[in-house]
Protein backbone atom coordinates (compact mmCIF):
# COMPACT_ATOMS: atom_id res chain seq x y z
CA UNK A 1 0.00 0.00 0.00
CA UNK A 2 1.38 3.40 -0.94
CA UNK A 3 1.80 5.90 1.87
CA UNK A 4 0.75 9.48 1.15
CA UNK A 5 3.08 12.15 2.48
CA UNK A 6 2.59 15.73 3.54
CA UNK A 7 5.88 17.58 3.91
CA UNK A 8 8.27 15.30 5.76
CA UNK A 9 5.53 13.36 7.51
CA UNK A 10 4.57 9.79 6.73
CA UNK A 11 0.98 8.68 7.11
CA UNK A 12 -1.08 5.63 6.23
CA UNK A 13 -4.55 5.30 4.79
CA UNK A 14 -7.46 6.72 6.79
CA UNK A 15 -9.15 3.31 6.69
CA UNK A 16 -8.20 0.52 9.13
CA UNK A 17 -5.67 -1.80 7.55
CA UNK A 18 -5.89 -5.58 7.44
CA UNK A 19 -3.61 -7.17 10.01
CA UNK A 20 -1.92 -10.55 9.42
CA UNK A 21 -4.52 -12.22 11.66
CA UNK A 22 -7.36 -10.90 9.48
CA UNK A 23 -8.60 -8.19 11.89
CA UNK A 24 -9.65 -5.28 9.70
CA UNK A 25 -12.52 -2.92 8.98
CA UNK A 26 -15.16 -5.60 9.66
CA UNK A 27 -13.72 -6.52 13.04
CA UNK A 28 -12.91 -9.81 14.71
CA UNK A 29 -13.89 -13.13 13.07
CA UNK A 30 -15.34 -14.22 16.44
CA UNK A 31 -18.66 -16.08 16.05
CA UNK A 32 -20.87 -16.37 19.17
CA UNK A 33 -22.51 -19.58 17.91
CA UNK A 34 -19.11 -21.28 17.55
CA UNK A 35 -17.84 -19.92 20.88
CA UNK A 36 -20.88 -21.08 22.86
CA UNK A 37 -20.44 -24.17 25.00
CA UNK A 38 -21.83 -27.33 23.43
CA UNK A 39 -24.21 -29.71 25.29
CA UNK A 40 -21.44 -32.27 26.02
CA UNK A 41 -19.22 -29.47 27.38
CA UNK A 42 -21.86 -28.50 29.94
CA UNK A 43 -22.55 -32.09 30.98
CA UNK A 44 -25.66 -32.93 28.97
CA UNK A 45 -25.95 -36.67 28.31
CA UNK A 46 -28.28 -38.68 26.10
CA UNK A 47 -30.22 -41.56 27.62
CA UNK A 48 -33.36 -42.60 29.46
CA UNK A 49 -32.07 -42.48 33.03
CA UNK A 50 -33.14 -39.87 35.58
CA UNK A 51 -29.62 -38.41 35.49
CA UNK A 52 -29.91 -37.90 31.74
CA UNK A 53 -33.25 -36.13 32.17
CA UNK A 54 -31.83 -33.84 34.86
CA UNK A 55 -28.79 -33.02 32.73
CA UNK A 56 -31.10 -32.18 29.81
CA UNK A 57 -33.21 -29.84 31.97
CA UNK A 58 -30.06 -28.14 33.23
CA UNK A 59 -28.88 -27.79 29.65
CA UNK A 60 -32.11 -25.99 28.72
CA UNK A 61 -31.62 -23.69 31.71
CA UNK A 62 -28.04 -23.05 30.63
CA UNK A 63 -28.99 -21.82 27.17
CA UNK A 64 -31.88 -19.72 28.51
CA UNK A 65 -29.47 -17.98 30.88
CA UNK A 66 -26.95 -17.64 28.05
CA UNK A 67 -29.51 -15.71 26.05
CA UNK A 68 -30.82 -13.56 28.90
CA UNK A 69 -28.17 -13.14 31.58
CA UNK A 70 -24.82 -14.51 30.47
CA UNK A 71 -24.50 -15.91 34.00
CA UNK A 72 -26.30 -18.43 36.25
CA UNK A 73 -29.63 -17.03 37.45
CA UNK A 74 -31.05 -19.98 39.39
CA UNK A 75 -29.91 -22.93 41.45
CA UNK A 76 -30.41 -25.04 38.34
CA UNK A 77 -27.50 -23.43 36.52
CA UNK A 78 -25.28 -22.50 39.48
CA UNK A 79 -21.82 -23.94 39.04
CA UNK A 80 -22.15 -24.33 35.27
CA UNK A 81 -19.50 -22.73 32.99
CA UNK A 82 -21.75 -19.83 32.04
CA UNK A 83 -20.22 -16.47 31.07
CA UNK A 84 -21.13 -13.62 28.69
CA UNK A 85 -20.31 -14.20 25.04
CA UNK A 86 -18.30 -11.75 22.96
CA UNK A 87 -14.69 -10.78 22.49
CA UNK A 88 -12.66 -7.66 23.24
CA UNK A 89 -9.86 -6.74 20.86
CA UNK A 90 -7.78 -3.96 19.34
CA UNK A 91 -8.22 -2.75 15.76
CA UNK A 92 -5.95 -0.45 13.78
CA UNK A 93 -7.46 2.93 12.99
CA UNK A 94 -5.19 3.60 10.02
CA UNK A 95 -3.88 6.75 11.74
CA UNK A 96 -0.36 7.37 13.03
CA UNK A 97 0.43 8.75 16.47
CA UNK A 98 2.69 11.76 16.86
CA UNK A 99 5.43 9.43 18.16
CA UNK A 100 5.39 7.36 14.95
CA UNK A 101 3.44 4.33 16.22
CA UNK A 102 0.22 3.08 14.64
CA UNK A 103 -2.88 4.17 16.55
CA UNK A 104 -5.34 1.49 17.68
CA UNK A 105 -8.98 1.49 18.80
CA UNK A 106 -10.19 -0.78 21.61
CA UNK A 107 -13.35 -2.67 20.66
CA UNK A 108 -15.59 -3.94 23.46
CA UNK A 109 -17.44 -7.01 22.26
CA UNK A 110 -18.28 -8.58 25.62
CA UNK A 111 -21.70 -7.47 26.83
CA UNK A 112 -21.45 -5.01 29.72
CA UNK A 113 -25.03 -5.30 31.00
CA UNK A 114 -26.03 -1.64 30.66
CA UNK A 115 -28.32 -2.00 27.63
CA UNK A 116 -31.49 -1.05 29.54
CA UNK A 117 -29.92 1.67 31.68
CA UNK A 118 -28.84 2.02 35.32
CA UNK A 119 -32.39 1.79 36.69
CA UNK A 120 -32.88 -1.71 35.27
CA UNK A 121 -29.47 -2.69 36.59
CA UNK A 122 -30.56 -1.60 40.06
CA UNK A 123 -33.84 -3.52 39.77
CA UNK A 124 -32.07 -6.71 38.71
CA UNK A 125 -29.71 -6.38 41.66
CA UNK A 126 -32.62 -5.88 44.10
CA UNK A 127 -34.26 -9.02 42.75
CA UNK A 128 -31.08 -10.99 43.32
CA UNK A 129 -30.55 -11.57 39.61
CA UNK A 130 -27.31 -11.10 37.65
CA UNK A 131 -26.88 -8.20 35.20
CA UNK A 132 -28.33 -8.61 31.72
CA UNK A 133 -25.22 -9.75 29.86
CA UNK A 134 -26.76 -12.39 27.63
CA UNK A 135 -27.03 -12.54 23.86
CA UNK A 136 -30.32 -10.62 23.67
CA UNK A 137 -29.19 -7.61 25.78
CA UNK A 138 -25.89 -7.73 23.88
CA UNK A 139 -27.74 -7.16 20.61
CA UNK A 140 -29.40 -4.09 22.12
CA UNK A 141 -26.02 -2.77 23.25
CA UNK A 142 -24.62 -3.30 19.75
CA UNK A 143 -27.47 -1.25 18.29
CA UNK A 144 -26.93 1.54 20.83
CA UNK A 145 -23.22 1.67 20.09
CA UNK A 146 -23.88 1.62 16.36
CA UNK A 147 -26.29 4.55 16.62
CA UNK A 148 -23.99 6.59 18.87
CA UNK A 149 -22.66 9.45 16.66
CA UNK A 150 -19.92 10.54 19.07
CA UNK A 151 -17.04 8.40 17.66
CA UNK A 152 -17.96 9.34 14.08
CA UNK A 153 -18.20 13.04 14.90
CA UNK A 154 -14.88 12.89 16.71
CA UNK A 155 -13.25 11.36 13.66
CA UNK A 156 -14.82 13.87 11.27
CA UNK A 157 -14.03 17.00 13.23
CA UNK A 158 -10.68 15.92 14.68
CA UNK A 159 -7.48 17.26 13.17
CA UNK A 160 -6.33 13.83 12.04
CA UNK A 161 -3.05 14.33 13.93
CA UNK A 162 -3.55 12.44 17.21
CA UNK A 163 -1.50 12.40 20.35
CA UNK A 164 -1.42 8.90 21.83
CA UNK A 165 -0.77 7.08 25.07
CA UNK A 166 0.16 3.45 25.70
CA UNK A 167 -2.63 1.45 27.35
CA UNK A 168 -2.95 -2.12 28.56
CA UNK A 169 -6.37 -3.68 27.96
CA UNK A 170 -7.88 -7.14 28.35
CA UNK A 171 -8.42 -9.02 25.08
CA UNK A 172 -10.20 -12.23 24.18
CA UNK A 173 -13.46 -13.64 25.54
CA UNK A 174 -14.77 -14.04 29.08
CA UNK A 175 -13.39 -17.58 29.23
CA UNK A 176 -9.81 -16.37 28.72
CA UNK A 177 -9.53 -17.49 25.09
CA UNK A 178 -8.12 -15.54 22.14
CA UNK A 179 -8.73 -18.12 19.41
CA UNK A 180 -11.33 -20.65 18.32
CA UNK A 181 -10.82 -23.96 20.17
CA UNK A 182 -11.67 -26.02 17.09
CA UNK A 183 -10.15 -24.17 14.14
CA UNK A 184 -7.41 -22.25 15.95
CA UNK A 185 -8.49 -19.05 14.17
CA UNK A 186 -7.34 -16.00 16.13
CA UNK A 187 -9.97 -13.55 17.39
CA UNK A 188 -7.47 -10.76 18.03
CA UNK A 189 -4.85 -8.96 15.97
CA UNK A 190 -1.22 -10.04 16.43
CA UNK A 191 -1.94 -12.76 19.02
CA UNK A 192 1.79 -13.33 19.51
CA UNK A 193 1.93 -10.01 21.42
CA UNK A 194 -0.78 -11.05 23.91
CA UNK A 195 0.23 -12.26 27.36
CA UNK A 196 -1.79 -14.04 30.03
CA UNK A 197 -2.21 -12.84 33.61
CA UNK A 198 -4.70 -14.29 36.06
CA UNK A 199 -6.48 -16.31 33.36
CA UNK A 200 -7.03 -13.25 31.13
CA UNK A 201 -5.07 -12.15 28.09
CA UNK A 202 -3.83 -8.57 27.74
CA UNK A 203 -2.20 -6.43 25.05
CA UNK A 204 -0.56 -3.02 25.08
CA UNK A 205 -1.36 -0.61 22.28
CA UNK A 206 -0.96 3.09 21.48
CA UNK A 207 -4.42 4.67 21.66
CA UNK A 208 -5.87 8.16 21.33
CA UNK A 209 -5.01 10.23 24.40
CA UNK A 210 -7.96 11.87 26.15
CA UNK A 211 -8.17 14.99 28.29
CA UNK A 212 -9.82 15.19 31.73
CA UNK A 213 -13.22 15.63 30.06
CA UNK A 214 -12.87 12.52 27.94
CA UNK A 215 -12.23 14.46 24.74
CA UNK A 216 -9.48 13.36 22.30
CA UNK A 217 -6.29 15.41 22.39
CA UNK A 218 -5.54 16.49 18.82
CA UNK A 219 -2.52 18.28 17.42
CA UNK A 220 -1.95 20.67 14.55
CA UNK A 221 -0.10 19.43 11.52
CA UNK A 222 3.02 21.39 12.46
CA UNK A 223 2.99 20.03 16.02
CA UNK A 224 2.54 16.49 14.71
CA UNK A 225 5.41 16.83 12.22
CA UNK A 226 7.71 18.42 14.81
CA UNK A 227 7.09 15.67 17.38
CA UNK A 228 9.99 13.24 17.63
CA UNK A 229 9.16 9.86 16.09
CA UNK A 230 10.55 7.60 18.81
CA UNK A 231 8.55 4.49 17.82
CA UNK A 232 8.16 2.38 14.72
CA UNK A 233 4.65 1.75 13.30
CA UNK A 234 4.54 -1.65 15.05
CA UNK A 235 5.18 0.01 18.42
CA UNK A 236 8.82 -0.97 18.82
CA UNK A 237 11.16 1.80 20.01
CA UNK A 238 13.36 3.34 17.35
CA UNK A 239 16.95 2.21 17.94
CA UNK A 240 19.40 5.11 17.50
CA UNK A 241 22.45 4.55 15.25
CA UNK A 242 25.48 3.09 17.03
CA UNK A 243 27.54 6.26 16.61
CA UNK A 244 24.74 8.42 17.97
CA UNK A 245 24.21 6.10 20.91
CA UNK A 246 27.94 6.08 21.69
CA UNK A 247 28.13 9.87 21.54
CA UNK A 248 25.19 10.15 23.90
CA UNK A 249 26.85 7.63 26.19
CA UNK A 250 30.08 9.61 26.23
CA UNK A 251 28.35 12.86 27.12
CA UNK A 252 27.48 11.59 30.61
CA UNK A 253 29.94 12.99 33.21
CA UNK A 254 29.93 9.79 35.24
CA UNK A 255 30.79 7.71 32.20
CA UNK A 256 33.71 9.97 31.28
CA UNK A 257 35.08 9.80 34.82
CA UNK A 258 34.90 6.00 34.96
CA UNK A 259 36.60 5.65 31.56
CA UNK A 260 39.33 8.07 32.69
CA UNK A 261 40.06 6.02 35.82
CA UNK A 262 40.19 2.81 33.78
CA UNK A 263 42.64 4.42 31.35
CA UNK A 264 44.94 5.50 34.23
CA UNK A 265 44.88 1.98 35.70
CA UNK A 266 45.67 0.48 32.30
CA UNK A 267 48.58 2.91 31.83
CA UNK A 268 49.99 2.09 35.26
CA UNK A 269 49.74 -1.65 34.51
CA UNK A 270 51.58 -1.21 31.18
CA UNK A 271 54.43 0.76 32.81
CA UNK A 272 54.93 -1.96 35.41
CA UNK A 273 55.32 -4.50 32.61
Amino acid sequence: MSVPQQGNEQRSSILPTMAPSGIGFFGSPYKPADAMKTPPQIGVTVGDSMGDVISGVKGVGFYIDQIGFGAPSTGLTNGMPLKPLGVNYFMKTGMTCSNGADMWQYMKGITEGDALGPKMQSVMEEMGLPPLKGLAPGMIEDVEHGLNPAPLMGALFGSGYPQCELREMAVGDAYGRIADDTTGESWISEPETAYSRGGTYYQKRWMQKMDSHGQPIQMTRDEWVAAKKTFRPDGRPVTPPVAEAFCGFMRKPGTVAVIGVLCLLALAFVRKR
